[in-house]
């Protein structure tokens, strides 16, 4: 019996001291852990000017943080601009600091930094008792660049003229770091596109501007640049805009038209009281805003290459009925209903006459158009696009590439048409302008081929 109390007593203080060398061996394994912090940046920049900032996450699982510390270093410049320390809490610091995120600042120029090359270092290190009791050590090292010089500007374009609700184009250089540049129209953006060949430091670049029919004087008027360090500039240039007023056209609605255009928006959903005078009106106002609204979402992705070429063409042997810019007054039974501005030329050929690609591009969209009816859409590159409304038939298909002249459909009274003629539009970067510029040769040589060719590789 004493013998087996002895036993057991033997086996109770061996598994003790199982359990002790154990615990011991996994103590031994956590306080001395080899694994170092992971460290993640996100947003950091390559090109710093001003303050910038980025998304600084540091973890670990086991030990915990013990610090964290970032410092910049140029030359044998040293700027430590951040240093975090963790506290010990609970039994293996269970309570402690294994998550750490933070936005963190870099204001080189603040810090006394020049233009130039510089390394940002990033050290986190562990609560583990290794390396002498300092703990692990992850180690993050980037190379950045300060500049904190503007891109350079040179306007080329001498002689700037415009009128309201036409076309223009500036030309200009800037420098080789520029990573963003257009011109400013009060609030409007007009993106530029590099052309040609580089001159030493110096890229050309140019900018199709479309003046709106509605523009409010006095206007805001420059080209922008920003490099990629974020640094921007300006530049101001010499231009004119005419002013001009618009013809004043009065639209006649009889109940025969309405008879004649309405089965053609059957698909869109009406009040059931609605008089056929008021699905005109909703069609007049709404459908048209959307459809307009349409295209220039449409017209926001364009080529960065110019795809036309050469003279424009129209349809031929047509007679301008409507020009761009008329302000419509709609009367019904001696009633004025609406106003409207129409945004294109209308040309009245023989019923079902082909319409030619105006110039060289890319189909972009095909089919029906709201009360422009079955329509097409050629990106001519570098935000230039024509429409073609109303069409009766489209030869033409998405993505399609057509040169000057190509057949894309025939004319016809598709959508809101009392008659079989072409609507025709421009677009110069989602602004509609006065198509009769781009079909006008003298026009064009003037304004917009003269400025091409004056730039290597341009034209």
């Amino acid at each position: 019996m004493l013998w087996k109390t002895g036993s057991y007593k033997n086996s109770f203080i061996i598994s003790l001291i199982s359990l002790f060398v154990v615990f011991s061996t996994y103590l031994v394994w956590m306080f001395f852990e080899k694994e170092p912090p992971s460290i993640s940046v996100k947003g950091l920049p390559l090109y710093l000017s001003s303050s910038k900032s980025f998304v600084l996450s540091v973890s670990d699982k086991k030990m915990g943080l013990r610090r964290v510390k970032i410092e910049l270093i140029q030359g044998k410049k040293e700027k430590v601009f951040f240093d975090k320390r963790f506290p010990y809490t609970g039994l293996l610091n269970r309570e402690g600091t294994h998550r750490y995120t933070a936005k963190i600042t870099l204001s080189p120029v603040k810090f006394g930094f020049s233009n130039g090359d510089v390394t940002l270092k990033i050290y986190a290190w562990d609560y583990s008792k290794r390396n002498g009791f300092k703990g692990n050590l992850k180690l993050f090292t980037k190379k950045l660049k300060i500049d904190t010089t503007p891109p350079q500007i040179v306007p080329l374009s001498r002689l700037n003229y415009f009128s309201i609700g036409g076309s223009g184009l500036i030309t200009y250089e800037v420098s080789e770091d520029t990573v963003k540049t257009g011109i400013y129209l009060n609030k409007i953006f007009f993106p530029a596109y590099k052309v040609g060949t580089s001159s030493g430091k110096f890229s050309s670049y140019v900018c199709y501007i479309g003046i709106p029919y509605d523009i409010r004087f006095p206007v805001d008027f420059y080209i922008w640049a920003e490099d990629r360090a974020g640094n921007n500039a300006t530049a101001r240039f010499y231009y004119r805009i005419k002013k001009r007023s618009f013809r004043k056209r009065k639209i006649i609605i009889t109940d025969s038209f309405l008879k004649k255009v309405l089965p053609f928006f059957s698909h869109l959903s009406f009040s059931k009281d609605a008089s056929d005078i008021d699905k005109f009106l909703k069609i007049n106002r709404e459908l048209r805003k959307k459809n307009n609204q349409l295209i220039k979402r449409l017209v926001l992705k364009t080529s960065k290459k110019r795809l036309w070429k050469g003279a424009w063409i129209y349809l031929r042997n047509s007679k301008c009925t409507a020009r761009f810019g008329d302000q419509r007054a709609y009367f019904y039974k001696g009633r004025c209903i609406d106003h409207q501005v129409h945004l294109g030329i209308d040309l009245a050929s023989v019923a079902n006459s082909p319409v030619p690609a105006s110039n060289s591009g890319k189909v972009i969209y095909t089919g029906i158009m709201g009360i422009y009816g079955l329509a097409v859409i050629i990106d001519h590159g570098q935000g230039i696009f024509s429409l073609y409304g109303h069409l009766s038939r489209i030869d033409v298909e998405k993505g399609q590439e057509v040169k000057k002249g190509d057949i894309i459909g025939l004319t016809g009274q598709t959508g809101l048409a009392g008659g079989d003629h072409l609507h025709f539009s421009i677009l110069v970067n989602g602004i509609f302008v006065n198509p009769e510029e781009w079909i006008d040769y003298h026009w064009l040589k003037n304004n917009i081929l003269r400025k091409l060719k004056r730039i290597k590789g341009g034209y």
